[in-house]
Protein backbone atom coordinates (compact mmCIF):
# COMPACT_ATOMS: atom_id res chain seq x y z
CA UNK A 1 0.00 0.00 0.00
CA UNK A 2 1.53 3.36 -1.03
CA UNK A 3 2.34 6.03 1.56
CA UNK A 4 1.15 9.57 0.84
CA UNK A 5 2.30 12.92 2.19
CA UNK A 6 -0.44 15.53 2.35
CA UNK A 7 -1.11 19.10 3.41
CA UNK A 8 -4.59 20.17 4.54
CA UNK A 9 -6.46 23.13 5.98
CA UNK A 10 -8.96 22.42 8.77
CA UNK A 11 -12.21 24.25 9.58
CA UNK A 12 -10.33 26.75 11.76
CA UNK A 13 -8.00 27.66 8.88
CA UNK A 14 -4.94 25.97 10.37
CA UNK A 15 -2.53 24.20 8.02
CA UNK A 16 -1.53 20.64 8.91
CA UNK A 17 0.79 18.11 7.27
CA UNK A 18 0.95 14.38 7.64
CA UNK A 19 1.58 10.95 6.16
CA UNK A 20 -0.92 8.16 5.69
CA UNK A 21 -1.08 4.89 3.74
CA UNK A 22 -4.00 4.44 1.32
CA UNK A 23 -4.95 2.26 -1.64
CA UNK A 24 -4.90 5.28 -3.97
CA UNK A 25 -5.29 9.06 -4.04
CA UNK A 26 -9.09 8.84 -4.28
CA UNK A 27 -9.29 6.84 -1.05
CA UNK A 28 -7.09 9.33 0.82
CA UNK A 29 -9.04 12.31 -0.56
CA UNK A 30 -12.28 10.72 0.67
CA UNK A 31 -10.78 10.21 4.15
CA UNK A 32 -9.65 13.84 4.28
CA UNK A 33 -13.06 15.04 3.09
CA UNK A 34 -14.81 13.03 5.80
CA UNK A 35 -12.62 14.74 8.40
CA UNK A 36 -13.95 18.09 7.18
CA UNK A 37 -10.53 19.22 5.94
CA UNK A 38 -9.53 20.87 2.66
CA UNK A 39 -6.74 19.16 0.71
CA UNK A 40 -3.97 21.54 -0.41
CA UNK A 41 -1.31 19.17 -1.74
CA UNK A 42 -0.79 15.42 -2.05
CA UNK A 43 2.11 13.31 -3.25
CA UNK A 44 3.40 9.75 -3.00
CA UNK A 45 6.53 9.26 -0.92
CA UNK A 46 9.48 7.57 -2.59
CA UNK A 47 9.88 4.07 -1.23
CA UNK A 48 12.43 1.36 -1.94
CA UNK A 49 12.43 -0.05 -5.44
CA UNK A 50 10.27 -3.11 -5.90
CA UNK A 51 10.92 -6.03 -8.17
CA UNK A 52 8.35 -7.07 -10.74
CA UNK A 53 7.64 -10.22 -8.74
CA UNK A 54 7.05 -8.34 -5.49
CA UNK A 55 4.78 -5.88 -7.30
CA UNK A 56 2.73 -8.75 -8.72
CA UNK A 57 2.51 -10.36 -5.30
CA UNK A 58 1.37 -7.09 -3.78
CA UNK A 59 -1.35 -6.75 -6.38
CA UNK A 60 -2.41 -10.35 -5.84
CA UNK A 61 -2.72 -9.73 -2.11
CA UNK A 62 -5.05 -6.79 -2.69
CA UNK A 63 -7.58 -9.02 -4.45
CA UNK A 64 -10.55 -9.93 -2.28
CA UNK A 65 -9.69 -7.80 0.71
CA UNK A 66 -13.33 -7.63 1.69
CA UNK A 67 -14.51 -9.18 4.91
CA UNK A 68 -17.43 -11.57 5.18
CA UNK A 69 -20.65 -9.86 6.16
CA UNK A 70 -21.10 -12.35 9.01
CA UNK A 71 -17.72 -11.27 10.45
CA UNK A 72 -18.70 -7.60 10.26
CA UNK A 73 -22.10 -8.26 11.88
CA UNK A 74 -20.48 -10.18 14.74
CA UNK A 75 -17.87 -7.46 15.28
CA UNK A 76 -20.48 -4.68 15.30
CA UNK A 77 -22.77 -6.53 17.72
CA UNK A 78 -19.93 -7.33 20.13
CA UNK A 79 -18.66 -3.76 19.94
CA UNK A 80 -22.11 -2.37 20.79
CA UNK A 81 -22.59 -4.75 23.71
CA UNK A 82 -19.17 -4.03 25.23
CA UNK A 83 -19.57 -0.27 24.83
CA UNK A 84 -22.94 -0.47 26.56
CA UNK A 85 -21.20 -2.30 29.41
CA UNK A 86 -18.89 0.69 29.87
CA UNK A 87 -15.64 -0.82 28.59
CA UNK A 88 -13.16 1.58 27.00
CA UNK A 89 -13.12 1.46 23.20
CA UNK A 90 -9.37 0.80 22.89
CA UNK A 91 -9.63 -2.19 25.24
CA UNK A 92 -12.63 -3.48 23.28
CA UNK A 93 -10.76 -3.31 19.98
CA UNK A 94 -7.75 -5.10 21.47
CA UNK A 95 -9.98 -7.90 22.75
CA UNK A 96 -11.94 -8.26 19.52
CA UNK A 97 -8.74 -8.33 17.46
CA UNK A 98 -7.40 -11.19 19.61
CA UNK A 99 -10.65 -13.17 19.34
CA UNK A 100 -11.20 -12.75 15.60
CA UNK A 101 -10.73 -15.87 13.47
CA UNK A 102 -10.05 -13.73 10.40
CA UNK A 103 -6.43 -12.64 10.73
CA UNK A 104 -6.70 -9.94 8.05
CA UNK A 105 -9.67 -8.44 9.85
CA UNK A 106 -7.83 -8.69 13.16
CA UNK A 107 -4.92 -6.69 11.73
CA UNK A 108 -7.36 -4.04 10.52
CA UNK A 109 -8.90 -3.77 13.98
CA UNK A 110 -5.44 -3.45 15.53
CA UNK A 111 -4.66 -0.66 13.04
CA UNK A 112 -7.93 1.08 13.93
CA UNK A 113 -7.03 0.79 17.63
CA UNK A 114 -3.57 2.26 17.02
CA UNK A 115 -5.05 5.17 15.04
CA UNK A 116 -7.52 5.75 17.86
CA UNK A 117 -4.71 5.80 20.42
CA UNK A 118 -2.86 8.32 18.24
CA UNK A 119 -5.76 10.76 18.50
CA UNK A 120 -7.84 9.96 15.43
CA UNK A 121 -11.62 9.67 15.78
CA UNK A 122 -13.13 6.20 15.59
CA UNK A 123 -15.00 7.06 12.38
CA UNK A 124 -11.84 8.39 10.69
CA UNK A 125 -9.90 5.31 11.79
CA UNK A 126 -12.55 3.03 10.28
CA UNK A 127 -12.62 5.20 7.14
CA UNK A 128 -9.07 4.12 6.37
CA UNK A 129 -10.51 0.75 5.28
CA UNK A 130 -13.32 1.65 2.88
CA UNK A 131 -13.46 -1.84 1.38
CA UNK A 132 -14.52 -3.21 4.77
CA UNK A 133 -16.21 -0.29 6.49
CA UNK A 134 -18.49 1.35 3.95
CA UNK A 135 -19.54 5.00 3.85
CA UNK A 136 -22.76 3.90 5.52
CA UNK A 137 -20.87 2.27 8.38
CA UNK A 138 -18.50 5.22 8.86
CA UNK A 139 -21.33 7.79 8.70
CA UNK A 140 -23.32 5.95 11.38
CA UNK A 141 -20.27 5.69 13.65
CA UNK A 142 -19.50 9.39 13.12
CA UNK A 143 -23.06 10.31 14.07
CA UNK A 144 -22.87 8.07 17.14
CA UNK A 145 -19.63 9.70 18.27
CA UNK A 146 -21.12 13.17 17.82
CA UNK A 147 -24.28 12.31 19.78
CA UNK A 148 -22.52 10.37 22.54
CA UNK A 149 -24.73 7.33 21.87
CA UNK A 150 -22.31 5.18 19.90
CA UNK A 151 -23.57 1.90 21.36
CA UNK A 152 -27.16 2.75 20.38
CA UNK A 153 -26.35 3.47 16.73
CA UNK A 154 -24.10 0.41 16.59
CA UNK A 155 -27.01 -1.73 17.82
CA UNK A 156 -29.16 -0.27 15.05
CA UNK A 157 -26.38 -0.88 12.56
CA UNK A 158 -26.09 -4.51 13.64
CA UNK A 159 -29.82 -5.03 13.06
CA UNK A 160 -29.54 -3.33 9.67
CA UNK A 161 -26.58 -5.52 8.62
CA UNK A 162 -28.37 -8.69 9.75
CA UNK A 163 -31.48 -7.76 7.77
CA UNK A 164 -29.35 -6.92 4.74
CA UNK A 165 -27.65 -10.33 4.98
CA UNK A 166 -31.02 -12.09 5.32
CA UNK A 167 -32.40 -10.22 2.30
CA UNK A 168 -29.32 -11.02 0.23
CA UNK A 169 -29.55 -14.73 1.07
CA UNK A 170 -33.24 -14.77 0.12
CA UNK A 171 -32.72 -13.16 -3.27
CA UNK A 172 -29.58 -15.18 -4.08
CA UNK A 173 -31.34 -18.41 -3.16
CA UNK A 174 -34.33 -17.57 -5.36
CA UNK A 175 -32.11 -16.71 -8.34
CA UNK A 176 -29.56 -19.53 -7.90
CA UNK A 177 -32.04 -22.42 -8.19
CA UNK A 178 -33.22 -21.75 -11.78
CA UNK A 179 -29.66 -20.99 -12.87
CA UNK A 180 -28.51 -24.41 -11.60
CA UNK A 181 -31.40 -26.15 -13.37
CA UNK A 182 -30.70 -24.36 -16.65
CA UNK A 183 -26.99 -25.21 -16.41
CA UNK A 184 -27.92 -28.88 -15.91
CA UNK A 185 -30.28 -28.70 -18.91
CA UNK A 186 -27.56 -27.19 -21.08
CA UNK A 187 -25.15 -29.90 -19.90
CA UNK A 188 -27.64 -32.58 -20.96
CA UNK A 189 -28.12 -30.88 -24.33
CA UNK A 190 -24.34 -30.74 -24.82
CA UNK A 191 -24.05 -34.46 -24.04
CA UNK A 192 -26.86 -35.25 -26.48
CA UNK A 193 -25.31 -33.13 -29.23
CA UNK A 194 -21.94 -34.86 -28.77
CA UNK A 195 -23.10 -38.44 -28.12
CA UNK A 196 -26.68 -38.98 -29.37
CA UNK A 197 -26.90 -36.86 -32.52
CA UNK A 198 -23.92 -38.65 -34.21
CA UNK A 199 -25.78 -41.97 -33.84
CA UNK A 200 -28.80 -40.61 -35.71
CA UNK A 201 -26.47 -38.99 -38.25
CA UNK A 202 -25.04 -42.41 -39.15
CA UNK A 203 -28.53 -43.90 -39.47
CA UNK A 204 -29.59 -41.10 -41.82
CA UNK A 205 -26.48 -41.56 -43.96
CA UNK A 206 -27.13 -45.28 -44.42
CA UNK A 207 -30.80 -44.66 -45.25
CA UNK A 208 -30.01 -41.76 -47.64
CA UNK A 209 -32.90 -39.90 -46.00
CA UNK A 210 -33.83 -36.33 -46.92
CA UNK A 211 -33.63 -34.31 -43.69
CA UNK A 212 -35.60 -31.19 -42.78
CA UNK A 213 -33.71 -27.93 -42.22
CA UNK A 214 -33.87 -27.95 -38.37
CA UNK A 215 -32.34 -31.42 -38.26
CA UNK A 216 -29.59 -30.41 -40.69
CA UNK A 217 -28.81 -27.39 -38.51
CA UNK A 218 -28.59 -29.61 -35.41
CA UNK A 219 -26.27 -32.07 -37.18
CA UNK A 220 -24.07 -29.19 -38.36
CA UNK A 221 -23.85 -27.86 -34.80
CA UNK A 222 -22.99 -31.34 -33.53
CA UNK A 223 -20.20 -31.70 -36.08
CA UNK A 224 -18.80 -28.27 -35.23
CA UNK A 225 -18.82 -29.00 -31.49
CA UNK A 226 -17.13 -32.39 -31.98
CA UNK A 227 -14.54 -31.22 -34.49
CA UNK A 228 -13.69 -27.91 -32.84
CA UNK A 229 -14.27 -28.64 -29.16
CA UNK A 230 -11.29 -26.58 -28.01
CA UNK A 231 -12.27 -23.60 -30.15
CA UNK A 232 -15.87 -23.78 -28.93
CA UNK A 233 -14.67 -23.92 -25.32
CA UNK A 234 -12.29 -21.00 -25.84
CA UNK A 235 -15.08 -19.05 -27.56
CA UNK A 236 -17.34 -19.54 -24.55
CA UNK A 237 -14.54 -18.44 -22.21
CA UNK A 238 -13.95 -15.32 -24.32
CA UNK A 239 -17.68 -14.48 -24.27
CA UNK A 240 -17.81 -14.87 -20.48
CA UNK A 241 -14.69 -12.72 -20.02
CA UNK A 242 -16.01 -10.01 -22.34
CA UNK A 243 -19.39 -9.96 -20.60
CA UNK A 244 -17.67 -9.78 -17.21
CA UNK A 245 -15.47 -6.92 -18.38
CA UNK A 246 -18.44 -5.13 -19.94
CA UNK A 247 -20.41 -5.56 -16.71
CA UNK A 248 -17.70 -3.69 -14.80
CA UNK A 249 -17.83 -0.65 -17.09
CA UNK A 250 -20.32 2.17 -16.35
CA UNK A 251 -22.23 1.40 -19.54
CA UNK A 252 -22.26 -2.31 -18.79
CA UNK A 253 -23.55 -1.76 -15.28
CA UNK A 254 -26.29 0.47 -16.67
CA UNK A 255 -27.36 -2.23 -19.12
CA UNK A 256 -27.22 -5.11 -16.64
CA UNK A 257 -28.99 -3.17 -13.87
CA UNK A 258 -31.70 -2.13 -16.35
CA UNK A 259 -32.22 -5.75 -17.41
CA UNK A 260 -32.21 -7.08 -13.82
CA UNK A 261 -35.28 -5.02 -12.92
CA UNK A 262 -37.20 -6.28 -15.96
CA UNK A 263 -36.45 -10.01 -15.99
CA UNK A 264 -39.76 -11.89 -15.90
CA UNK A 265 -40.63 -13.25 -12.44
CA UNK A 266 -37.32 -12.12 -10.90
CA UNK A 267 -37.34 -8.42 -11.80
CA UNK A 268 -40.11 -7.49 -9.32
CA UNK A 269 -38.36 -9.49 -6.59
CA UNK A 270 -35.05 -7.68 -7.16
CA UNK A 271 -36.82 -4.30 -7.24
CA UNK A 272 -38.55 -5.00 -3.91
CA UNK A 273 -35.25 -6.07 -2.33
CA UNK A 274 -33.57 -2.84 -3.52
CA UNK A 275 -36.45 -0.70 -2.20
CA UNK A 276 -36.27 -2.50 1.15
CA UNK A 277 -32.51 -1.87 1.38
CA UNK A 278 -32.79 1.79 0.42
CA UNK A 279 -35.65 2.50 2.85
CA UNK A 280 -33.93 0.61 5.68
CA UNK A 281 -30.62 2.39 5.12
CA UNK A 282 -32.20 5.83 4.93
CA UNK A 283 -34.30 5.17 8.04
CA UNK A 284 -31.28 4.01 10.06
CA UNK A 285 -29.13 6.95 9.00
CA UNK A 286 -31.81 9.48 9.93
CA UNK A 287 -32.40 7.75 13.28
CA UNK A 288 -28.65 7.89 13.94
CA UNK A 289 -28.60 11.66 13.43
CA UNK A 290 -27.10 11.85 9.95
CA UNK A 291 -28.35 14.83 7.93
CA UNK A 292 -30.93 14.22 5.21
CA UNK A 293 -28.65 15.24 2.32
CA UNK A 294 -25.81 12.99 3.42
CA UNK A 295 -28.24 10.17 4.22
CA UNK A 296 -29.77 10.35 0.74
CA UNK A 297 -26.34 10.39 -0.89
CA UNK A 298 -25.16 7.35 1.09
CA UNK A 299 -28.41 5.47 0.46
CA UNK A 300 -27.99 6.06 -3.26
CA UNK A 301 -24.44 4.64 -3.20
CA UNK A 302 -25.52 1.45 -1.41
CA UNK A 303 -28.67 0.88 -3.49
CA UNK A 304 -26.89 -1.73 -5.60
CA UNK A 305 -28.59 -0.67 -8.84
CA UNK A 306 -27.56 2.20 -11.10
CA UNK A 307 -31.12 3.02 -12.13
CA UNK A 308 -32.30 3.42 -8.53
CA UNK A 309 -29.03 5.17 -7.61
CA UNK A 310 -29.52 7.82 -10.29
CA UNK A 311 -33.14 8.32 -9.25
CA UNK A 312 -32.08 8.90 -5.63
CA UNK A 313 -29.35 11.34 -6.64
CA UNK A 314 -31.88 13.24 -8.78
CA UNK A 315 -34.23 13.37 -5.80
CA UNK A 316 -31.35 14.59 -3.60
CA UNK A 317 -30.66 17.46 -5.99
CA UNK A 318 -34.36 18.34 -5.98
CA UNK A 319 -34.52 18.39 -2.18
CA UNK A 320 -31.38 20.53 -2.09
CA UNK A 321 -33.14 23.00 -4.38
CA UNK A 322 -36.09 23.27 -2.00
CA UNK A 323 -38.45 20.47 -3.02
CA UNK A 324 -39.98 17.91 -0.68
CA UNK A 325 -38.50 14.42 -0.65
CA UNK A 326 -41.84 12.77 -1.42
CA UNK A 327 -42.43 14.95 -4.49
CA UNK A 328 -38.88 14.49 -5.76
CA UNK A 329 -39.12 10.69 -5.40
CA UNK A 330 -42.45 10.74 -7.21
CA UNK A 331 -41.00 12.73 -10.10
CA UNK A 332 -38.27 10.15 -10.73
CA UNK A 333 -40.91 7.54 -11.58
CA UNK A 334 -38.82 4.82 -9.92
CA UNK A 335 -40.55 4.66 -6.52
CA UNK A 336 -44.02 3.18 -5.94
CA UNK A 337 -46.89 5.26 -4.61
CA UNK A 338 -46.73 3.51 -1.24
CA UNK A 339 -43.16 4.73 -0.64
CA UNK A 340 -43.89 8.32 -1.70
CA UNK A 341 -47.08 8.43 0.40
CA UNK A 342 -45.29 7.15 3.50
CA UNK A 343 -42.47 9.64 2.93
CA UNK A 344 -44.99 12.48 2.51
CA UNK A 345 -46.71 11.44 5.73
CA UNK A 346 -43.37 11.28 7.53
CA UNK A 347 -42.35 14.72 6.31
CA UNK A 348 -45.65 16.23 7.44
CA UNK A 349 -45.59 14.59 10.87
CA UNK A 350 -41.85 14.87 11.51
CA UNK A 351 -41.46 11.07 11.66
CA UNK A 352 -39.71 10.43 8.35
CA UNK A 353 -37.31 7.82 9.77
CA UNK A 354 -40.20 5.86 11.30
CA UNK A 355 -42.22 5.93 8.05
CA UNK A 356 -39.22 4.77 6.04
CA UNK A 357 -38.77 1.94 8.53
CA UNK A 358 -42.38 0.89 7.91
CA UNK A 359 -41.77 0.94 4.16
CA UNK A 360 -38.67 -1.24 4.65
CA UNK A 361 -40.66 -3.71 6.78
CA UNK A 362 -43.35 -3.89 4.09
CA UNK A 363 -40.93 -4.62 1.27
CA UNK A 364 -38.94 -7.12 3.32
CA UNK A 365 -42.19 -9.00 3.94
CA UNK A 366 -42.96 -8.71 0.22
CA UNK A 367 -39.58 -10.25 -0.62
CA UNK A 368 -40.25 -13.17 1.75
CA UNK A 369 -43.67 -13.74 0.19
CA UNK A 370 -42.31 -13.45 -3.37
CA UNK A 371 -39.54 -15.97 -2.66
CA UNK A 372 -42.06 -18.48 -1.27
CA UNK A 373 -44.30 -17.99 -4.31
CA UNK A 374 -41.38 -18.35 -6.70
CA UNK A 375 -40.18 -21.52 -5.00
CA UNK A 376 -43.64 -23.00 -5.60
CA UNK A 377 -44.02 -21.86 -9.21
CA UNK A 378 -40.49 -22.05 -10.53
CA UNK A 379 -40.06 -25.83 -10.28
CA UNK A 380 -42.87 -26.82 -12.70
CA UNK A 381 -41.88 -23.96 -15.04
CA UNK A 382 -38.27 -25.13 -15.08
CA UNK A 383 -39.30 -28.73 -15.64
CA UNK A 384 -41.30 -27.63 -18.68
CA UNK A 385 -38.41 -25.50 -19.99
CA UNK A 386 -35.88 -28.26 -19.39
CA UNK A 387 -38.16 -30.79 -21.06
CA UNK A 388 -38.69 -28.47 -24.03
CA UNK A 389 -34.95 -27.97 -24.51
CA UNK A 390 -34.04 -31.65 -24.24
CA UNK A 391 -37.14 -32.79 -26.12
CA UNK A 392 -36.50 -30.31 -28.89
CA UNK A 393 -33.01 -31.71 -29.43
CA UNK A 394 -34.32 -35.28 -29.33
CA UNK A 395 -37.13 -34.55 -31.83
CA UNK A 396 -34.86 -32.68 -34.24
CA UNK A 397 -32.27 -35.45 -34.16
CA UNK A 398 -34.89 -38.19 -34.55
CA UNK A 399 -36.65 -36.74 -37.62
Amino acid sequence: MPLFEYEVIDRAGAVARGRQPAEDQNELMEIIRQRGQLLVSLRTTDGPAKSVLSELLARFQTVGRGVKLATLVLFTGQLAAMLEAGIHLVRILSALARESDDRRFAKMIESVRDSLSAGMTFADALGRFPRVFSRLYVAVVRAGEASGALHVVLNNLTVNLERAAHLRRKVKGAVAYPIVILVVALGIVFAMVVKIVPIFEEVYKKANATLPAPTLVLITISQAVRNYTLLVFLGLVVVVVLLTYFGRTPKGRDVFDFVKLRVPMFGPLIRKAILARVCRTLSMLLQSGVGLMEALDISARVAGNREIERALLMATDGVRDGGTLAEMLRQTGRFPAMVTQLVASGEESGSLASMLGKAANYYEAQVDAAVETLSTLIEPVLIVVMGAIVGGVAIRSGR
